[in-house]
């Protein structure tokens, strides 16, 4: 495992949209990580002790975990809090925390065959403390791939892999997403996270690029640093929302984007197709599927539209997550005076002033994928958490902008559950969390100034399929960061069209970066929509057709970095700006 980690750098000429791995260390997929033989000789003296025994054990939990990999089966149960299952909780001890990550394939309840952690999903939830080491080992176990496919520049290399650590401030050699994890190979993972990070709502996800469209929604997890004092807090729940769209839409969804990467794995238990073409192999699929793989839904917690049942009039902090790939989420209660309450924190920050006029039908809650928010709600009464696309939402998202329209979970409050914390008094408002220190860059004179615009051209071919040609140009400025540096960047999002035309763009593209969360300085419209002007984030939306300014400071990290829109299958497509952060002089 040791020799994994001895990997440089590339230069910044190896980022490009065609071209952002290189492979770690293949090993054999029977080889384990460090975790439990952590030498050649323990290997060796464990094999001499154990002998056909241990052999043989390894046999019968290889027969188990196949069994169990094809079963279907609800998802993997930590708790049931409030009537809702959790994922499988994992916390830190003394400051630390090792997970084994073992990627293979499974089923879901819906009988949706997909590459998993485990097999399952939602992966487990890791808790942690600022200042704590997680160490993460990712095993892949997925099957070859056809030969060439590292050559495709589409969709492509479905059986590799990479992690990231959505929203951490680390360094970006650790948090490294360029390092690919092929077929039989391993690799360790080591995040030292700052005894200064915010405590908050974080997530991990496979993030291989030319695969993350087809893994990063059934590969995520959510990651939570708690405060210190967590326990002051009213009781939390996780949220974890992803989408599942088999067919609706084409590179967006599972089925099709299956097809075109090459990927063997059938997309449903018992429906394997076989016409020719992606376009034609996607169509026959679905004509096969009924309601609810017909159309695009959401799942919480690996669970359609399930009931969460909140003690009534007492606090509770919901930790919302969107890990879907594709749809934005625009949130609202059904009956909006069921609940009262706070929005108290947005992508792992906690906000100075928390916001209780969100979660309406004319003020929802803006979820692009990839962010995070935190509510605190007292609920009395019977409601549903849905999510709309409304008239007034299109003038800030654009007309032709996919937000997922339906409903996410159930809330029925009940008496029969005890609270006992003083934080649930009905007469009380609630222990907030507390802000990060974070200096304002809003008065700061920047040090790089770039312009960054998103670009959807016409359509194109790429490995025999057609697709549309997205990138993230950097058209003013060259978008270099060194340490230390206030980077401010103007992301744009205007136009669209193939060369020659200008045709006004009606889709927003959520845009994220890597390893520093930023402040958005100012925004061409929408202010309050998503965020206002002051916030820190690391994942939004973009006013369409418009653009926003944020700022970010470079801190205590150098190495390569990468922002991106996070509509993962945009993004494997070349909607990507990687950069590397240059140690200070």
């Amino acid at each position: 495992m040791a020799d994994e980690q001895k990997t440089t750098t590339p230069d910044r000429a190896t980022y490009t949209s065609l071209n952002l791995g290189r492979e770690s260390v293949d090993r054999h997929p029977s080889q384990q990580p460090e975790t439990l033989y952590s030498s050649p000789a323990q290997r060796a003296a464990l094999l001499r002790t154990c002998g056909g025994a241990a052999i043989l054990l390894g046999i019968v939990v290889s027969l188990v975990a196949s069994a169990a990999m094809v079963a279907t089966a609800p998802p993997p149960v930590g708790t049931v809090r409030f009537g809702l299952p959790q994922p499988q909780a994992k916390r830190s001890v003394a400051g630390r925390l090792r997970q084994r990550l073992v990627v293979d394939v499974g089923e879901d309840n819906f009988g949706v065959v997909a590459r998993r952690y485990g097999g399952a999903a939602p992966a487990p939830t890791l808790l942690v403390e600022p200042g704590d080491t997680l160490t993460v080992d990712v095993q892949n176990k997925l099957g070859p791939e056809a030969q060439g496919d590292s050559l495709m520049t589409g969709l492509h290399r479905p059986n590799t892999t990479s992690l990231h650590v959505h929203g951490w401030h680390v360094s970006p050699r650790e948090d490294d997403v360029f390092t690919l994890i092929a077929p039989g190979s391993s690799k360790t993972y080591v995040y030292h996270l700052p005894s200064s990070h915010p405590a908050g709502t974080f997530w991990y996800h496979a993030h291989g690029h030319g695969s993350s469209s087809l893994q990063a929604g059934w590969m995520a997890g959510a990651l939570v640093v708690h405060d210190k004092d967590h326990r002051r807090l009213p009781p939390d729940v996780v949220l974890l929302l992803t989408q599942v769209n088999l067919v609706a839409g084409k590179a967006r969804n599972y089925a099709w984007a299956s097809y075109a990467s090459g990927s063997k794995l059938p997309v449903v238990r018992g429906k394997e197709v076989s016409a020719g073409s992606t376009d034609g192999m996607a169509s026959a699929l679905a004509k096969q599927l009924r309601a609810p793989l017909n159309a695009s839904f959401f799942a919480v917690n690996g669970l359609r539209i399930p009931t969460l049942r909140p003690p009534a009039k007492a606090w509770v902090r919901f930790r919302l997550i969107h890990a879907g790939t594709n749809d934005v989420l625009a949130l609202h209660l059904q009956d909006e005076q069921a609940c009262e309450t706070y929005v108290v924190a947005r992508d792992g920050y906690t906000l100075q002033d928390p916001r209780g006029d969100q979660l309406t039908r004319e003020s929802p809650l803006v979820l692009a994928p990839g962010s995070r928010a935190d509510v605190y709600a007292r609920c009395s009464r019977r409601t549903s958490l849905k999510s709309a696309f409304s008239e007034d939402l299109k003038t800030y998202l654009g007309s032709g902008s996919d937000v997922y329209s339906g409903s996410i979970i159930k809330i029925r409050p009940t008496a029969s559950q005890v609270v006992t914390k003083d934080t649930d008094d009905v007469t009380t408002d609630p222990r907030f969390p507390t802000p990060p220190d974070i200096p304002s860059l809003l008065a700061a004179t920047p040090d790089r100034i770039a312009t960054l615009e998103m670009v959807q051209r016409g359509a194109i071919v790429k490995d025999g399929n057609g697709y549309t040609d997205y990138a993230l140009d950097v058209v003013q400025g060259d978008g270099s960061v060194t340490v230390g540096d206030v980077v401010e960047w103007t992301v744009v999002n205007m136009h669209k069209g193939a060369p020659g035309q200008v045709i006004p763009q009606d889709t927003t593209h959520p845009f994220h970066v890597h390893t520093n969360h930023f402040q958005v300085a100012a925004t061409s419209h929408g202010d309050g929509v998503d965020y206002s002007v002051g916030d820190w984030r690391d994942t939004i939306t973009l006013p369409t057709p418009g653009n926003v300014t944020v700022r970010f400071r470079a801190a205590d990290f150098d190495g390569p970095s990468l922002a991106h829109c996070h509509i993962f299958s945009h993004a494997d497509l070349g909607m990507l700006h990687a950069f590397s952060i240059e140690p200070a002089e």
